[in-house]
């Protein structure tokens, strides 16, 4: 006799059967089919044991929807049901019906059941585009047949031909809905595998509708109907295995129903599916790739499918008919698409090649599909005859601000960005496995590209200063080159700025371009990081940080074409890359490495600001001479770096510094930068500093910056920059005074810091280790006169930059100023340092115990 528990029992151990023997089945449709019949196989014996406890129960049909129905199981995918019952449901239909419903969710599967009378089955249907999709698709299992061929005939006669074409334009809104809210999901670091774009969603809408317009039974009778070519057709299902093989993996990876490719997961799939790393690229690497570039595909074939379909709805009147617009130079316009009126149109005039993309983008047109297939067969054109001849059109074109991004986009699409620089293959869908970079290699880069089209537009006053460079830049197509090639080293073996410019010089002698230019070209492709790296890591107020810079440019327009390819490209990288925080201290750097190499003395600047300010003191403090006179001590870096007026705030603290109380902690809210200025004034005492970072640690404060300077009188003035966790609200009272009270009770040493930083760390969950990258300490006597720089490379944890400072402190090293930075993951510090004599560290055995000793606390 059928129990819920012989059921239940069954079901787990063949569940499990087929979970281990997943591989040795020859395609992912097996492993589906095999899913499909055991849920089969369980519907049925549910079925069975329901009728069992329930009397008579003629009228009852239990059907399968959906994928279920399709054959198209994941392990954990919903089983999606309707019971049909006819005629009013009867106490037998709900008895029959709570049983079978019981018993499958007893045995643990996830059923969505429907229950419908046969005749409430079409107005539902028409109510719901939710219900007509899941009736579209259905295979009977259970009770009476002629009910199912009551229910087949209602939906071929009522629900698939009424109201047809707008049940399709649903479906077709539905893809493009879907592409606007996850407009780059092929390409971002963590996709969705079913409503990402060229995800199972996309295939299963070319489904619907052949199903609906054809009556076509599978995707093989589109070859029939002219939807897809027999090409076309043999990619998407190999596609289509592909991606069921991936879901299968992801599931089971989550064990449950889940879409989302995280990157832990990305990892566990690249090895279950067999994937092997080389010394240059991991494993998941080129798992990944190969399912960005057949995302891409199927993408790309679902817009080519919701085309056709639109041009078969409007031949047959079914649309309004559109009028053709005859257009200059060869070209005909219908709707808001760009036309052909010649199939030899790129043959007789080859530069069009180049052209068609801005004449299109100029117009707000989008090309047609005929149009791109001509342009791919014509590609065979683009020599190197060719791209020398119209290298200096190709830069105009790619450079066509505000269409830059649309140009290049088809450009990509029709293959002629990569016939120009072929170079840019190796960069297709190639990801960027780490949480820094939220796309692939390619999508990043052509991205870039929007964010200078976004300039030549409105823009908001904190990107003004960009859209002034980007309006003196003399040779634009420059610039766009240079964001094209700015990763184009990638994959090619370490440090890609440096082979890339080494690439560059290459491209541009094919393109034509000058010597001048191409050494331009270079520098920027050499060095795109070094402006960010300098305004994150390096003191600004350091004239010497200035001078070094500007060291590695030959004008004052390869500073603007800097400054603007490192804007797009922190701003392409993805999430909140390029915050307020970082957007200021990039244009700071910008403004006085303009004003440097406009010959402009840095040294002149800094004399009249330092006596300026002091002049302001002299005025201010007047009837405060304890304050005035204590001003007098200061050195000139710091009244250059710090305003008259905070110079003053903290010198009135400094005043109220004595044995009883011995130090003042004041908050000021930053809420230009969305962050916390705390200002610590102080009797110095060792690892002071350190203490106080470590008080900010416990609380779960991410420090950004932190400045420190001891007066002659022994009393210092911390400044130390936070990231405001109430951005956008006002900070409350009671955790304004937590933090000072916490700062306070640290610097006194009546609190444990250690103890308060291990109750932090054992309430935040660590992420995942995902990344395996080498810890680095890097040392830097070059950039500044007066101090050693030492930059520090590692996997962050809670108490960190406690440990540092500690070590520091140990070694009797001075911490002048510290830069603090946080990648997802990996911290990125960097600290002024003097010794305890007050002079750079020089000796490489200092330098080599340096070393050793944070290594120590890194590795912890």
């Amino acid at each position: 006799m059928q129990t819920i528990e012989n059921i239940k029992n069954y079901y787990n151990e063949y569940w499990l059967k087929i979970k281990n023997n997943r591989h040795s089945y020859s395609t992912p449709w097996q492993f589906s089919q095999r899913l499909t019949e055991l849920t089969d196989e369980i519907v049925i014996r549910a079925c069975k044991l329901a009728e069992e406890q329930a009397e008579k129960i003629d009228g009852i049909a239990v059907l399968a929807l959906g994928g279920y129905a399709r054959e198209q199981m994941a392990p954990h995918s919903d089983i999606d049901i309707l019971i049909l019952h006819k005629g009013k449901a009867t106490k037998n239909h709900e008895a029959f019906i709570n049983t079978f419903t019981t018993v499958m969710w007893d045995i643990g599967t996830n059923p969505g059941i429907q229950i419908k009378g046969i005749k409430d089955v079409a107005r539902a249907a028409m109510e719901d585009e939710v219900v007509r999709t899941s009736f579209i698709d259905n295979r009977f299992l259970f009770g009476s047949k002629s009910d199912y061929e009551s229910f087949l005939k209602i939906i071929s006669d009522k629900v698939m031909e009424k109201g047809k074409t707008e049940f399709l334009m649903m479906k077709i809104d539905a893809v493009r809905n879907r592409n606007a809210k996850f407009r780059d999901s092929i390409f971002r670091l963590q996709p969705n595998i079913k409503e990402g774009s060229g995800g199972i969603r996309d295939i299963n809408t070319i489904y619907w509708i052949c199903k609906i317009l054809y009556k076509a039974r599978n995707l093989q009778e589109t070859v029939k109907h002219n939807v897809l070519t027999q090409a076309e057709y043999d990619a998407l299902i190999d596609n289509c295995g592909y991606l069921f093989a991936v879901r299968n993996e992801l599931h089971y990876y989550h064990n449950r129903k889940y879409d989302l490719m995280t990157l832990e997961a990305q990892m566990e799939i690249s090895k279950n599916l067999g994937y092997s790393g080389t010394h240059s690229i991991q494993s998941v690497e080129l798992f990944m790739r190969d399912y960005y570039i057949r995302a891409k595909q199927t993408s790309e074939i679902t817009n080519k499918v919701i085309s056709r379909t639109l041009a078969k709805l409007s031949s047959k009147s079914i649309l309004k008919k559109t009028h053709i617009s005859k257009l200059s130079d060869g070209y005909a316009q219908y709707a808001n698409t760009l036309t052909v009126l010649s199939k030899d149109i790129f043959v007789e005039s080859p530069k069009k090649l180049i052209t068609v993309f801005t004449y299109a983008a100029r117009r707000g047109l989008k090309l047609s599909d005929s149009t791109c297939e001509l342009i791919r067969d014509n590609t065979y054109l683009i020599d190197n005859a060719f791209i020398k001849e119209h290298g200096a059109t190709f830069l105009k074109a790619i450079s066509s601000f505000p269409n830059s991004f649309k140009v290049v986009t088809n450009m990509y699409n029709c293959n002629v960005l990569k016939s120009m620089l072929p170079e840019f293959e190796e960069l297709e869908c190639r990801p960027q496995f780490d949480y820094y970079h939220h796309y692939t290699v390619d999508e990043h880069t052509i991205l870039a590209l929007s964010y200078i089209d976004k300039l030549a537009g409105s823009i908001p006053p904190s990107l003004e200063l960009y859209q002034s460079a980007l309006t003196k830049i003399e040779r634009k197509g420059l610039l766009a080159l240079a964001i094209l090639l700015h990763d184009i080293g990638k994959g090619q073996g370490k440090n890609h700025s440096l082979v890339g410019a080494k690439m560059a010089k290459i491209i541009c002698k094919r393109l034509g371009i000058g010597m001048d230019d191409t050494d331009t070209v270079c520098t920027l492709v050499e060095h795109h990081l070094l402006m960010s790296h300098i305004a994150q890591r390096r003191d600004l107020h350091d004239i010497d940080v200035i001078e070094h810079f500007t060291s590695f440019l030959n004008s004052e327009e390869e500073l603007r074409l800097l400054f603007l390819l490192t804007y797009a490209d922190m701003s392409a990288v993805g999430g909140a890359t390029l915050n307020e925080w970082k957007n200021n201290l990039l244009q700071e750097l910008y403004t006085k490495s303009e004003m440097a190499i406009n010959n402009e003395s840095l040294q002149d600047e800094f004399d009249v600001v330092v006596k300026r300010r002091r002049v302001k003191l002299e005025e201010r403090t007047r009837q405060l001479p304890d304050i005035f006179e204590l001003s007098k001590t200061i050195d000139d870096e710091y009244i250059y770096s710090t305003k008259a007026v905070h110079i003053i705030r903290y010198l009135q603290m400094a005043q109220n510094v004595n044995d009883e109380n011995d130090i003042f902690v004041e908050l000021d809210i930053r809420e230009g930068l969305n962050a916390i200025e705390v200002i610590v004034c102080a009797k110095d005492r060792p690892r002071l500093l350190g203490r106080i970072c470590g008080a900010l640690t416990s609380l779960s404060y991410n420090i950004k910056w932190a400045k420190i300077y001891t007066l002659e009188n022994n009393i210092t003035i911390d400044n130390i920059i936070i990231d405001n966790p109430f951005s956008g609200k006002k900070m409350p009272d009671v955790k304004q005074e937590a933090l000072k009270n916490r700062i306070i009770e640290t610097v006194k040493d009546t609190k444990d810091i250690q103890k308060q930083i291990q109750q932090s760390e054992s309430t935040i969950k660590s992420p995942t280790q995902v990344f395996a990258k080498k810890d680095k300490i890097v040392f830097d006597n070059e950039v500044s006169t007066q101090y050693t720089v030492i930059d520090i490379y590692a996997k962050d944890r809670i108490g960190l930059l406690y440990d540092i400072l500690c070590t520091f402190s140990k070694l009797d090293l001075n911490v002048a100023r510290a830069k603090i930075s946080t990648d997802i993951d990996r911290v990125v510090d960097s600290f002024y340092l003097l010794d305890k004599d007050g002079n750079k560290i020089t000796d490489q055995v200092v330098l080599d115990i340096i070393t050793e000793e944070l290594s120590k606390q890194i590795e912890t």
